[in-house]
């Protein structure tokens, strides 16, 4: 524990000096003022983070605010309100949202200019047990998740958001997080065979599922091909080379949200290395069975099960293949497309690998070996 009789009492001074200038405590001017240099080594540091990168707009859009002491002593923030002690530890609402004029927080809609959100009504009287200080042990953190609705309604309509945390009159930098709102979309797989329709897990997956929407989005999948149709297993599609090699453009690498759900007919999950689970970027498999084996090792973004598009599936399940499962024509991905989800079509689901007497491609899904027909 620090003391200001010890040799960083100036330091630890400065940090206190400097937080009431940002609450207002201390003056901005006149003889008592403290004098705050710049804060280039400030050991506090502050970080903002949404639960997800997509939300639905009828629930909780879920922020993360924290401070991180990275010094190795105690540092004391004074504040000018009262902190109720029986509320546990947590970030102050008044320390996130600002208080009187300030306003710590402002949110970015798409390319429009910030705007921000307005702090909340100061608390009415003083409860008994009540600390006006936050106490922050070496290396420590503390932080707060609010759902930004209660505060900026606005936040319900869809599109990108950015918001900006500058808390403490701005002394601790800026912090910046990003995510989308919007309805739930089912994605249709349109081939001349016909079409399939993945109801989208968005909870269960939540960043594999923003990756494959952004694939979708930007018309990645257009034109692409199923390069592997295995009957009574996988269709695999969606590779950048075609040949089960490739990544996204941007060589991006996803982490794997694995679930112990089950993987069945229509079972939409993404493709991976073998050797390394988060390593899911655009290719992805379609189950044709319920395949027990696969569940809990690959990451479920999505179901079909309408009649139609199980009967598309069995129709792509027979074309003529070689004898490394390579369809003997292309079989073409004609466009993926999003639409509103239809009520009452929810679902969620996941993924595995496929021996055969040659050598598996770096994203192909491997299990028991297969009996072809």
């Amino acid at each position: 524990m620090a003391h200001l009789d010890r040799p960083n009492r100036n330091l630890l001074w400065s940090i206190s000096a400097a937080v009431l200038l940002a609450l207002g405590v201390l003056p901005a001017g006149g003889q008592d003022a403290v004098p705050v240099p710049a804060m280039t080594a400030e050991p506090l540091h502050i970080q903002v983070q949404a639960s997800r990168p997509l939300f639905n707009p009828d629930s909780p859009i879920r922020v993360r605010f924290t401070v991180i002491n990275a010094s190795d002593e105690v540092v004391t923030i004074p504040l000018d309100y009262a902190v109720p002690a029986d509320l546990g530890l947590g970030l102050p609402l008044q320390l996130v949202l600002g208080s009187g004029t300030q306003r710590p927080l402002s949110v970015i809609y798409q390319s429009e200019a910030a705007r921000e959100v307005p702090p909340p009504a100061p608390p009415v009287g003083e409860p008994d047990d009540t600390s006006h200080s936050l106490r922050l042990a070496p290396r420590g953190t503390l932080g707060s998740e609010l759902d930004l609705r209660e505060y900026y309604p606005a936040v319900r309509y869809s599109g990108s958001y950015r918001v900006e945390w500058r808390p403490l009159d701005g002394r601790l930098g800026v912090a910046s997080t990003e995510f989308r709102v919007e309805l739930p979309k089912d994605a249709i797989l349109v081939t001349d065979l016909g079409k399939v329709t993945f109801v989208l897990d968005y909870d269960g997956a939540p960043r594999n599922v923003e990756s494959f929407l952004e694939l979708v989005r930007d018309g990645f999948y257009n034109g692409k091909t199923f390069h592997r149709v295995v009957p009574g297993f996988v269709l695999q599609g969606g590779c950048s080379k075609g040949d089960g090699t490739g990544v996204r453009p941007d060589g991006k690498l996803l982490p794997a949200e694995l679930r112990d759900v089950p993987v069945e007919a229509g079972t939409l999950l993404m493709a991976r290395k073998p050797s390394d689970p988060n390593t899911a970027s655009c290719q992805f498999f379609i189950a044709l069975t319920r395949l027990k084996e696969l569940e809990g090792q690959y990451t479920v973004i999505g179901q079909a099960s309408d009649a139609e598009s199980l009967r598309t599936l069995n129709q792509l399940a027979e074309v003529p293949t070689d004898a490394r499962d390579r369809p003997l024509s292309p079989l073409v991905i004609r466009s993926i497309n999003l639409v509103d989800r239809e009520l009452d079509r929810s679902r969620s689901v996941q993924p595995q690998r496929h021996d055969s007497a040659r050598s598996p491609s770096i994203y192909e899904p491997t299990s028991r070996p297969i009996e072809r027909p």
